[in-house]
């Protein structure tokens, strides 16, 4: 059982990741260690709600110093609650450390493990996938020797899928181990780097592909555009589904048109299904301009499908 941290409400700043568990929202904040959020699914509410008026409820995580600079977030097929650390690499639950990533997902530049997504398995098993962001790093996190070979060239997303048996726990992760990975074909805006827009992953989802494709299962990704100057413009904010060679499938979302005049422009970071296979849910950080919120997506239906596969644990 998930434990709230007292009574009092508390102020959801950089929302960096979501799920749901049955009729809760549970929320990363990557300005917070050693805790997530908790809010209600909301009820009767337009498109877009701001996060704090649903009267957030801290929840404990263990892991001491490892559960920080929190991203994703997800549910395990055996029901328990995962949330994803950038900075120590690691998958942490409430009340253990799952697992740690091998070092190549480590974080460069302020470039790291983003997102997670699960589905079930048979026997209570989880099929995970995780993104290691890319897109432009951050220039003063360049260590100076590198600074002229990438201090200003974009890299690529990456994703790694794997299996967690049911309670599993004090796992390492090595890029061996992966059922399968690879680079994120992401879509390349004109002009050169680094004044052209690229992008990064910031969050996915499982999801299935038309039946076309080879393989059913594909992702879901959160990405978004910058260029690498001193004052950078943040111009893309789109889902794209992609098959698991990481190349996409029919056309984006483009964030900043199917949402409301508000909220264009906002920084997406977490992305999670709320009615599996038919509506998203998307949360964003605050900023001088708005404070955090969340956006209800219903998906057209080219991109709908039976959910009932991705009802992992007490969904």
């Amino acid at each position: 059982m998930v434990a709230p941290v007292g009574a009092q409400s508390e102020r959801i700043h950089e929302a960096s990741g979501i799920t749901r568990l049955g009729d809760d929202l549970y929320i990363a904040d990557d300005s917070v260690g050693g805790a997530c959020f908790r809010i209600a699914v909301p009820r009767n509410v337009s498109a877009v709600f701001p996060l704090n008026g649903q009267q957030p409820r801290r929840v404990r995580l263990a892991g001491g110093r490892q559960a920080v600079d929190l991203e994703g977030i997800d549910v395990l097929a055996d029901g328990r609650l995962a949330v994803l650390s950038e900075r120590t690499r690691s998958l942490i639950g409430e009340d253990q450390v799952i697992a740690e990533y091998d070092q190549p997902l480590g974080e460069f530049a302020k470039r790291g493990l983003e997102g997670i997504s699960a589905r079930p398995l048979s026997g209570g098993s989880s099929r995970v996938a995780v993104v290691w962001e890319g897109g432009y790093p951050d220039p003063p996190s360049v260590p100076r020797p590198m600074m002229a070979h990438v201090g200003r060239r974009a890299m690529r997303a990456f994703v790694l899928i794997h299996d967690l048996k049911p309670e599993a726990r004090d796992l390492r992760i090595r890029l061996l181990d992966a059922v399968t990975s690879f680079e994120v074909d992401l879509p390349l805006p004109p002009g050169e780097e680094p004044l052209a827009q690229r992008f990064r992953a910031s969050d996915l989802v499982w999801t299935r592909l038309p039946d076309s494709s080879a393989d059913p299962w594909g992702l879901i990704l959160l990405i978004s555009s910058q260029n690498s100057v001193d004052q950078p413009t943040y111009q893309y904010h789109w889902l794209q589904r992609f098959n698991l060679q990481g190349k996409p499938v029919g056309p984006c979302i483009d964030l900043d048109k199917v949402g409301p005049p508000s909220t264009r422009g906002a920084n997406w970071e977490g992305l999670a299904w709320l009615e599996a296979g038919q509506r998203l849910i998307l949360v964003h950080e605050d900023d001088a301009k708005l404070e955090a919120h969340g956006l209800i997506l219903d998906l057209p239906p080219e991109w709908r499908f039976p959910g009932k596969e991705l009802a992992n644990g007490k969904r």
